[in-house]
């Protein structure tokens, strides 16, 4: 009983440290998926800091 749960410990570290392996290269590489993956993020438009700010005007403190 016991050689079969350190058989499937072994196993499933070892497919643990290969996935590991497996996205830290594709993250040296480039070729991982989400940001920067698909280059996409050098054509995207990166928002205006002052669009997403609320304007002074409208910021109130609210009493109770």
């Amino acid at each position: 009983m016991m050689d079969r749960q350190l058989l499937l410990v072994i196993v499933l570290v070892a497919l643990a440290l290969l996935y590991l392996g497996r996205r830290t290269l594709r993250t040296w590489r480039g070729q991982g998926a989400g940001c920067g993956g698909c280059k996409c993020s050098s054509t995207a438009k990166t928002p205006n800091t002052a669009e997403t700010l609320i304007p002074s005007e409208q910021v109130r403190l609210r009493r109770r």
